[in-house]
C-alpha cells in the first residue's frame, strides 16, 4: 500500500509539473538590465516560445525617454516602426514565424534618457492559434514586464562609436593646435631676436658716423 501511495504520489507530482504554464520558466527579456544615463546602448530582445504554438509576431512598447537610431536585421522577420504624431518612435512590431522549441533575437541602437530612471519595456506575444502573452506586469507578476535600470556613474557602453569618434576628433584637434603653436613658438623668438640684432647694429653703425664727422 505503501509502494502504491508513493508511486500514486511521484505520477501526481510529475503531472503537476507538466501542466504547469512554460511562461513561468521563459518570458521575454531585454538586455541590459543596468545601462548609463544619456548613452548609446545596444538592446537585446530575446523572445523564447512558452507554448506549444508558433509566435508570429513581438509588439514593443518602448519606454518614455528612449531614443532608437539603428536596428538590427532578424533573419525570417519583418520590422515595423509605430511613430507619434512628433515622429518619435513608440513601438517596434517584428512579424514572422518562430519554432515552438525556438526562440528569436531583436537588436536596436537607442540612447537612454538623460537622468537615472527605471525603464519599463512592455511586449505583447501572439501566436499562430491567435493566443497573445502579455508581458507587462511587475517584476514578481505571472507575465513580468522587461527593466531596465538607468544609473549614474555605470560604465558607458557608446554603441556605435560616435562619442569616442568625437572625443578622438577633439583630441587630434587640441594636439594639432598645441604642436601648431609649439611650431611656431621658436620662429617667433627667432625673429625677435633678428629685429633685436638689426636694431642694435643700426644704432651702433649711426654713433660710429658721428664719431667720424
Amino acid at each position: 500500500m505503501r509502494r502504491t501511495a508513493r508511486r500514486l504520489v511521484g505520477v501526481g507530482a510529475a503531472g503537476i509539473l507538466l501542466a504547469a504554464p512554460a511562461g513561468a520558466q521563459a518570458h521575454v527579456q531585454l538586455r541590459p538590465t543596468t545601462v548609463a544615463p544619456g548613452d548609446p546602448v545596444e538592446f537585446t530582445v530575446l523572445v523564447p516560445s512558452e507554448r506549444p504554438a508558433h509566435t508570429t509576431k513581438v509588439d514593443l512598447k518602448l519606454p518614455a525617454g528612449v531614443l532608437p537610431f539603428a536596428y538590427g536585421d532578424a533573419p525570417g522577420w519583418r520590422r515595423r516602426l509605430v511613430t507619434a504624431a512628433n515622429g518619435a518612435v513608440e513601438r517596434i512590431v517584428w512579424t514572422g514565424r518562430l519554432a515552438e522549441d525556438g526562440y528569436a533575437r531583436f537588436t536596436f541602437l537607442a540612447t537612454t534618457p538623460e537622468r537615472p530612471t527605471t525603464l519599463t519595456w512592455k511586449a505583447l506575444q501572439t501566436y499562430d492559434d491567435g493566443t497573445v502573452a502579455r508581458w507587462i506586469g511587475a517584476p514578481d507578476a505571472e507575465s513580468p514586464a522587461p527593466v531596465t535600470r538607468v544609473v549614474a556613474g555605470h560604465q558607458r557602453e557608446n554603441a556605435g562609436g560616435e562619442g569616442d569618434s568625437a572625443a578622438a576628433g577633439a583630441d587630434a584637434g587640441s594636439a594639432s593646435v598645441a604642436a601648431d603653436a609649439s611650431d611656431d613658438g621658436p620662429d617667433w623668438v627667432a625673429r625677435g631676436i633678428a629685429i633685436a640684432a638689426l636694431v642694435v647694429a643700426a644704432v651702433a653703425a649711426a654713433r660710429l658716423r658721428r664719431r667720424r664727422t
